[in-house]
């Protein structure tokens, strides 16, 4: 331990360093610009997002590029080419521009028109040569397809983009905003504080950590060198259900229930192809329920295991480890792949007896950049299955959740996916197709008995304080997938786009949905069109 801090107090005094220590954005789309140098190389490319000063190329020059133009007006460089406000100096650079989603469309099975009125901006700079930081806002009204909405009022969330008031009659008013300060004492070492998401993972969805969820405050500890790059992450997370749970629903306004995470995350060069990391994190509740301990001080160490230590205080903590693999093939491809483990008994998995406490998920991927000799075609497939329970815990406020929503993948547990997708650019024209086949199990109508898929029931019989009772699951043993209310989900979207601007990723758009759900109780279609100009910066994932 004394070592480590020894290597840490000398980082900061390091003086030899870059600057543009902001990170890449997490949306897909925009990072679609540059991954294919990522992947190429023998960058740290699962934990995201990537600090740009960990890349040996220079992310603005690459969007110069693409935003090359022999515009000599001011408004139509501003449009097409820069960003709206440069201010820079010997020592200092900022950047700001508006951020924007202006979009309408049409749902047709049930005639229902929908929009999106989003107005945000963006601010970036780099002061010196070892900080960094930037600011985010976005302020939106939104009238959304059937199976969305409904997904918003069973959850109270819109998926990754905070609480939905109402707006109108049939429409929802929502707003996020994220910020962060980055300081950089050398190429080893990087601290971020800030107020925003992360995903850990190769493939489209992660089953460690991902940006599903709304924003939360968080500290990042970044340490590279050899061939080696470790990652801390401690982030506070909310249970917006607890109050209503508790009869509560109208209580001073004291802030959401509290619950903490701890993270470590290895990831290791093993090979100039292959690269393995490692995963373990632990949650733990803190303010506004009874019987807590506070803010346990044993979960700060950055470089103890977390299981030994939440065994050794006796602690009821929800702890998760999992493993991340990625290899390199030829033609600019990669496999990868994900394990996640919540609890495991080997001895019950030999025998077959479907012993509930197996909560494991695994993910198998391939992606190809310039598929078929096609430059800028990119191509992916992906399976993701996770076992009933994983994520949940004995106490819901526990559970691997934040903001009514889980943090890894959207559709909690008990579940399992298959998705195809495809990129095509071409200048400044986009193609993008998904193809999604989902199979779940669900809750049974008029059945309290948790059957795993969702989050926010207990895996056994709880009791909160208000006396409001968790039937848990039904039984210990033979305990399978799709168990419950089986579901089907297909999912097709395809989009064409503009892109206006390349350095904010500003887009003129045409988007088509269409999707069958089905289950024992009901069916829904959704037949989708969308058409408008928005800024794709971020992640939103309504293909659940």
């Amino acid at each position: 331990m004394r070592f480590v801090l020894t290597i840490i107090l000398c980082s900061f005094f390091t003086i030899s360093v870059s600057a543009q220590h902001t990170n890449l954005f997490l949306g897909n789309n925009y990072s679609s610009n540059f991954n294919h140098l990522i992947y190429n190389d023998d960058y740290h490319t699962s934990v995201k997002p990537v600090i740009k000063s960990d890349l040996k190329f220079d992310i603005d020059s690459i969007l110069e590029l693409q935003a090359q133009s022999d515009y000599s007006n001011w408004y139509l460089r501003k449009i097409f080419s820069e960003h709206f406000i440069l201010l820079e100096g010997e020592d200092y650079r900022v950047i700001a521009s508006p951020i924007i989603n202006f979009s309408k469309g049409k749902e047709f099975v049930d005639a229902k028109k929908t929009f999106t009125n989003t107005r945000g901006f963006i601010v970036e700079g780099n002061l010196g040569k070892k900080i960094s930081f930037f600011s985010s806002f976005a302020e939106n009204q939104s009238i959304f397809p059937n199976y969305i909405d409904a997904h918003i009022r069973d959850n109270r969330v819109v998926p990754g983009q905070g609480y939905a008031r109402d707006f109108k009659e049939t429409g929802f008013d929502y707003a996020m905003s994220s910020g962060y300060v980055s300081y950089r004492a050398n190429k080893m070492f990087a601290v971020q504080f800030g107020h925003g998401k992360h995903f850990i993972g190769d493939g489209y969805r992660s089953l460690l950590l991902s940006d599903n969820s709304f924003n939360y405050p968080y500290l990042r500890l970044q340490t590279t060198f050899w061939k080696v790059q470790y990652t801390n992450l401690y982030t506070e997370f909310q249970d917006i259900n607890y109050f209503l749970n508790n009869g509560l629903d109208n209580y001073d306004q004291m802030g959401y229930a509290k619950k903490y995470m701890s993270a470590h995350y290895l990831s290791i060069n093993a090979t100039k192809k292959l690269n393995i990391s490692l995963f373990e994190s632990v949650i733990w509740r803190m303010n506004h329920a009874p019987g807590n301990n506070g803010f346990d001080v044993n979960y700060l160490n950055p470089i103890a295991m977390l299981r030994p230590i939440e065994f050794s205080v006796n602690s009821p903590d929800n702890v998760l480890v999992g493993l991340n693999a990625k290899y390199k093939l030829p033609f600019s491809s990669y496999l990868y792949g994900q394990l996640v483990l919540d609890e495991f008994s080997l001895n019950d998995l030999k025998q077959n007896d479907g012993f509930w406490a197996n909560k494991f998920g695994y993910q198998l991927g391939y992606k190809i950049f310039n598929s078929f000799g096609i430059e800028n075609l990119t191509m992916q497939t992906e399976y993701n299955l996770v076992r009933p329970y994983t994520y949940a815990h004995h106490n819901p406020q526990q559970n691997y959740a934040h903001y009514n929503q889980p943090l890894a993948h959207p559709l909690g547990a008990n579940f399992s996916e298959f998705v195809v997708m495809a990129n095509y650019k071409y200048k400044r024209w986009q193609l993008d197709g998904k193809l999604i086949f989902v199979k779940y199990g669900d809750k049974v109508t008029g059945d309290d008995t948790s059957y795993g898929n969702d989050l926010y029931e207990s895996t056994g019989t709880f009791e909160e304080p208000s006396g409001k009772v968790y039937e848990g699951r039904p039984s210990d043993f033979g305990i399978d997938m799709y168990q419950g209310n089986l579901t089907t989900v297909n999912i097709k979207i395809f989009n064409i786009s503009y892109i206006v601007n390349p350095k904010t990723n500003l887009k003129i758009n045409l988007g088509v949905t269409l999707r069958d759900f089905k289950n024992e109780d009901e069916e829904l279609q959704t037949q989708f069109i969308n058409f408008g100009i928005k800024s794709d910066l971020f992640n939103h994932y309504y293909d659940i």
